[in-house]
This record gives C-alpha cells, sequence and structure tokens, in this order.
C-alpha cells in the first residue's frame, strides 16, 4: 500500500485547508457541513494559518484553524486523540475565539456569530450519525436564543460505516483516506471530480515531499506517544477504582467470592 500524507492528520490538514491556493477546497468543505451552496460563501478570510515548527513535535499540542466566512468566526479543530473532557475543551476554544472579537469600549451586538466544527477520529456521541450540530435552545419551547453559537462534530469513524450519497460524506470519505489505492478509489468514483481530484492531487503533491513527510512522521509518533500516555492514565485510573471498590466490598463483609462475581459484571 503506498505511503501518503494522511488527510486526517492535522498538519496535513491544515496544510491542505489553511492554503490560500486551496480556497476553493475550503469553500466546498465548510459548505458540505454548514449545508449551504458554496456560492453562498463569498468571502473567506484566513485569520491563522500559520505553524510554527516547534509545536509539531510538542506533546499534547493542538493545530487549528480560524477562518471568517462572511463575517462568521469560524474554528476548525481536528482531533485523533480522545479525551474525557473534549466536550468542554470545544466550549472553552468557541468561548476564546468569540469573546476575543470584543475590543475595549465596542458593543456587545458587534460580536459576530462563531461556529467550532470539530472533526474527530473517534466516536463522541451514542447515536450512528456521523454529523452533530449544536446550538442554544429553550428546553420547552424549542425556541432559539441565538445564532451566535453554532458547534459541530465530525465523527470520522461513523462516516465509514453509515454512508450517505451527501457531498460532505465524500469529504469524509477524504479525510479517512490513508493509502494511495484509497486516494484512486475516491478519485474514480467521485460525484465531485474538480474540487476532488484537486484535493487528491494537493495530497499526492504533499506525499512526495520528503521534506513534509518527516515533519509528518514527528507528528505522528507525537500523536502516538500521546495516546499511549491517555491509554495509560485511563488504566491506571480504572485500576485505581478497582482497588477502591474491593476495598469498600471487603470492609462490608463481602468474601472473596462475592468480590470476584461483582467485578465480572
Amino acid at each position: 500500500m503506498g505511503k501518503i500524507a494522511k488527510p486526517k492528520l492535522d498538519l496535513v490538514f491544515k496544510k491542505i485547508f489553511g492554503d490560500v491556493n486551496n480556497s476553493d477546497l475550503l469553500i466546498d468543505f465548510l459548505a458540505s457541513i454548514l449545508d449551504v451552496p458554496t456560492t453562498s460563501i463569498q468571502v473567506v478570510e484566513i485569520i491563522d494559518n500559520e505553524i510554527i515548527p516547534d509545536t509539531v513535535e510538542k506533546k499534547f499540542s493542538r493545530l487549528d484553524l480560524l477562518i471568517l466566512v462572511n463575517n462568521k468566526y469560524v474554528n476548525i479543530e481536528i482531533q485523533v486523540n480522545n479525551y474525557n473532557d473534549y466536550k468542554e475543551r470545544t466550549l472553552f476554544y468557541w468561548a476564546k475565539v468569540y469573546t476575543n472579537q470584543l475590543g475595549k469600549g465596542e458593543n456587545y451586538i458587534s460580536l459576530q456569530d462563531t461556529i467550532t466544527i470539530n472533526i474527530v477520529d473517534f466516536k463522541l456521541f451514542d447515536c450512528s450519525e456521523c454529523h452533530s450540530s449544536f446550538m442554544i435552545y429553550e428546553t420547552k419551547r424549542h425556541e432559539k436564543l441565538t445564532d451566535k453559537l453554532r458547534i459541530d462534530f465530525l465523527e470520522l469513524p461513523k462516516a465509514k460505516k453509515h454512508k450517505t450519497n451527501t457531498k460532505l460524506q465524500e469529504w469524509l470519505d477524504f479525510l479517512n483516506v490513508t493509502t494511495e489505492e484509497g486516494l484512486n478509489m475516491l478519485e474514480k468514483n467521485t460525484v465531485n471530480p474538480t474540487i476532488m481530484h484537486k484535493a487528491i492531487a494537493v495530497v499526492r503533491q504533499m506525499s512526495a515531499d520528503e521534506k513534509l513527510l518527516m515533519a509528518i512522521q514527528k507528528r505522528e509518533e507525537t500523536l502516538m506517544n500521546e495516546r499511549s500516555a491517555l491509554n495509560s492514565a485511563k488504566k491506571q485510573g480504572m485500576a485505581q477504582k478497582e482497588a477502591e471498590l474491593i476495598e469498600k466490598w471487603r470492609k462490608k463483609g463481602y468474601t472473596e467470592e462475592q468480590i470476584k462475581e461483582l467485578l465480572s459484571e
């Protein structure tokens, strides 16, 4: 299988969609998520697309993309490792983008709509849909409080199993590609050839850059170390919780056989 620069790796993703020469790809990608015609996105300004070399190797670092789309702030986060606090983290990121708009003495009404798009390589919600979109609603009347807040999640693993015939699905298939064979298959079956062929060409060009591939490899190693640390912490937490339960049951007079049965449930 041919080795490629994987689009779902944050470093690669940002280099694809953060390049001003690929604004047509970014517009099409955003339109598919926001469910609007591409022609409705007229102004796209990339505010943050700089990748500082030191952050590529830094543990637990994050690389995001901040864009101004038709006077709306859109923050795209791509995350391959699962944090237990990811929902809280993304709300914090949204709040930072929203509040940082306001200068001293400015009126709150000047705050623009702010959207955070989270692309995650793990299952986050107990549903089959791979795309979830959240806003603020009144709990009984379901009346929307404001258009200022919108937080979307795209769960890549679900996109592999529950496929839909949409433009968004094709973009998720693109992000899930990990081999040259996968690129070839997507290239042959695309329903959006002009855009998708360019996206595939960009990946192939990146895959031929040895210097970039070295940076990508270092980034992948960093994420693997991060994943290992997270898994280790989770296991330690589970072991500690189990030890506490055993001690609690022993104090209550449970036999070792009864404790064994409880742990197996």
